[in-house]
């Protein structure tokens, strides 16, 4: 579970900027063009997203169902920073605040989803 929990950091650490790779070097730099407060700042608050995938994996025994929450809140994540253009209006950039935030919905559902997997594969081990 420990391996899991690490994988889920250095993904999540890593998402915003593989992201933005499909749209070019140019929609990288968007991100990229900062000095370490800018990647601090879009750090922590992507920590609130990783950090609610983490505190989820608390409530599990088996690595095997952290892949749902992961799945759902890394998707969502993606497709957010992918099509957030920083550069097209002076308030985008406040959507790096609101991208995390919003992920909690369907980090919070797949949760509940991995949750009932991780109940049912213990029951099944059980038997």
């Amino acid at each position: 579970m420990f391996k899991a929990r690490i994988a889920i950091v250095l993904l999540a650490i890593l998402l915003p900027y593989l992201a933005r790779l499909p749209g070019g070097m140019a929609w990288l730099a968007q991100y990229t063009n900062a000095d370490v407060r800018g990647w601090l700042f879009l750090q922590a608050f992507n920590a609130i997203a990783w950090g609610s995938i983490l505190a989820i994996s608390l409530l599990y025994r088996r690595p095997v169902p952290l892949l749902v929450p992961a799945l759902f809140g890394f998707s969502y994540l993606a497709w957010a920073h992918y099509s957030l253009d920083v550069a097209g209006d002076a308030q985008a950039a406040v959507g790096i605040v609101f991208i995390p935030i919003y992920a909690l919905v369907p980090i919070f559902v797949g949760g509940v989803g991995g949750y009932l997997l991780d109940r049912r594969l213990r029951m099944a081990a059980s038997d």
